[in-house]
Order: structure tokens, then sequence, then C-alpha cells
């Protein structure tokens, strides 16, 4: 593996776990342990797993005007969202196209955007300029993706492991809401209930210095019950399962987040916000595709790029696909035309020239999960 590639704090934790690492975005990361994902995949949806997802970018924007300069960078009503609250939102171009999903956390004296790895240095541009660009009140935007890892733990059990080491009444942390706390005696620490699997738990945001501590802590409290570090390999059959986007697949600069499956971020309603002219045009014309999701008969798995067909007709491509181990079946989402986006509609997906029949399926295609 080449030498250039980034690292985060808790790659030597890794490494002692025994991971295969990989080239993800440009940063050494572990797509699995020697468990392997099936396993890696099941601990979640039965017990709780520790993932480390500091690759992403985490910006903080203070200042008077932090609250209308990010609502006004967002698909959705920051305004509207409490302290202690986050949101789920796109931030678009002028045009409509997704720039990155993005997580975006009101606290009380300041707002932090967390983007996602491969757009870290797109979103810190964008921020930057508009920020220079800004005649509201006055903001300064910070890039704090170095000084804090973020972990996620995330399974049915994760509140039962963690509710020991958490100085502050879990209780009170709905989902989508967040508090700052005193974890496992490190001071400080973000502590939101949501995540990117289905299950109940947690995003932790915790000084890179004391990451390793935290990440000991949390693996120590829930050995008893099986808790164990987790790859990107099985967080992508998690979030498969779940139909929950994937910056690149399902949506991108020429997707809007309409088409893209998240169209419940976009609060017309609001405020201008970026994009928002162009994406209630695209509205108002009605959408030209759709995303899907959809099962394929016996044993073949749908990846990401191949073609969909009706009738022996090409109407739309794979977006996302794999084998689903909790449902131990190939399975898939992708772009078709509105009319074709019914729950039955019978497809065809191009596997290696194969052309294997499918249907669409109900989202999500797991419906067991324990978010709260």
């Amino acid at each position: 593996m080449g030498g250039n590639l980034k690292r985060t704090p808790l790659f030597h934790e890794h490494v002692n776990h025994q991971a295969k690492l990989v080239d993800f975005n440009q940063w050494e990361m572990p797509v699995q342990y020697p468990t392997g994902i099936l396993r890696e995949h099941e601990i979640v949806r039965t017990a709780v797993g520790l993932f480390d997802v500091s690759h992403m970018g985490r910006f903080e924007v203070t200042g008077p005007g932090a609250v209308p300069f990010v609502h006004d960078l967002i698909t959705n009503d920051l305004e509207k969202a409490e302290p202690g609250q986050l949101l789920y939102a796109a931030m678009c171009r002028e045009d409509g196209g997704v720039l990155d999903d993005v997580t975006v956390y009101r606290m009380a004296d300041r707002v932090m955007v967390v983007a996602n790895a491969g757009n870290l240095s797109r979103i810190w541009d964008w921020m930057e300029t508009r920020a220079l660009a800004w005649v509201g009140p006055p903001v300064e935007v910070n890039d704090r993706s170095t000084e804090l890892a973020q972990l996620a733990f995330q399974g049915p059990r994760a509140e039962e492991v963690i509710r020991p080491l958490v100085a502050a009444d879990l209780n009170t942390i709905g989902y989508y809401r967040f508090l700052v706390a005193t974890v496992a005696g490190i001071k400080d620490v973000v502590v939101s209930r949501n995540g990117y699997t289905g299950e109940d738990g947690f995003e932790i945001y915790v000084s890179s210095g004391r990451s390793r501590d935290l990440w000991r802590a949390l693996l120590h409290a829930g050995e008893s019950i099986g808790a164990a570090p987790i790859g990107l390999g099985a967080r992508d059959t998690l979030r498969l399962e779940m139909c929950y986007c994937l910056y690149g697949n399902e949506l991108n600069l020429d997707v809007s987040p309409l088409e893209g499956g998240i169209g419940w971020t976009v609060k017309m309603k609001k405020t201008d916000f970026i994009g928002k002219d162009a994406l209630a045009a695209q509205k108002a014309a009605g959408l030209t595709r759709s995303i899907v999701g959809f099962a394929v008969e016996g044993q073949r798995m749908p990846r990401h790029g191949q073609a969909l067909f009706v009738g022996g007709r090409e109407v739309g491509i794979v977006t996302s696909g794999g084998f689903c181990p909790s449902l131990k079946q190939g399975m898939g989402l992708g772009f078709v035309p509105p009319a074709l986006s019914a729950v039955g509609t019978e497809l065809e997906v191009d596997i290696r020239g194969a052309k294997v029949p499918a249907r669409v399926v109900e989202r999500p295609f797991y419906k067991h999960a324990s978010h709260k």
C-alpha cells in the first residue's frame, strides 16, 4: 500500500486487531477484521460494534451568524432545530446537484458540519468560499477534522454498554439528539444518537489525543456481550439493508436530493437556500428518475453500475448492490423512471451479461432494526 495514505488517530488500534487495511478515499482504513464481514454484520445487528469513522470531515462554524450561514448552505431547516439537535441534509450547488450529504449539529454557541471523507476538501473549500462572500452576521469557519476523532458505537445493546461510562442521563438523548458529557473519564465528548446502520447507537466525537483511550474503554465495557471493532465492509452491508444513500452511488454532482431518495430533507418552505430555485423547478417539471430498491432472484449479486431492464429495454442503472446478510439475498438500489418505481414492478439486472430477474420491493429491506 502506498505511503501517502492518511491515517486516523486509531490506526494502530486497527493494526493491533489485525485489520485488513485498504485505500478508502486516500485513507488507510480497516475493511474487515479476522472475524470477517458477515460476522461483523451480525455483531452489529445483535449486540454492538465499534467503527472508526474519523476519516470524515468535521467543520465548525462560530460567531453570531453561524446558524443562518449554515442554514443557507443546506436543504434542511436548521433554524427550526434546537440546540442539542442534529439534522441530516444535502448541501447543493446552485443547479441542485449534491455536493455532499451532511450531518449538522446545532450547539448552543456553534454549528458543526460533518462531511463524507471523499468530499472533505470540496466541502471545506465550499464553506470557506461562502464564508468570504457572506453578508450576514459575522462567522468563522474552522476545520477540526484532525483535532477530533469520530467513533460510531452501533447495535441494539449500545446503550446498555455505554451507559455506565457516560456521566449524564442517556434518557435525555432521543433519536437525532446529542449531549456533551464526560465519557470514560474523558471530558467534553459529544455523544449523539444516530448512525448509518439502522440500529440504535451513537456517533461519538472526542479529542484525537484521547480517542484510543475511549476506543479501548468501549470495547472493554462490551467485552462480555461480544462487542467488537467493525470495518467498512460491514458498514456498507448494514447501510444497504437500510437503503441509506451513499455519496458517489445514489448521490453526486449530477443528482439532486429529490432524485437521490432524500427529498424529505428538502424543506421548500424555509427561507432561501443554495439550490432552492433549481430544485423547485425540477419538482414542478416532474422527476425523470427515481431511486428504487429491488431484490434479485437466485444467488446472483447486483453491483454498482450494472444496467436495469424492463421487457428487454434498458431503463436504468444499479447504484448500490450486493449480498444482504440479514436477508440472505442479493439486493440493490437503482435509478428507474418514476413510472417503473411501484413495488412489485418486474425488472432484470444485467449481471455479467446475464439478464437476472429482479423485483421492486419496499424500503428499507431490513425491517427489524433497533434505532429509536
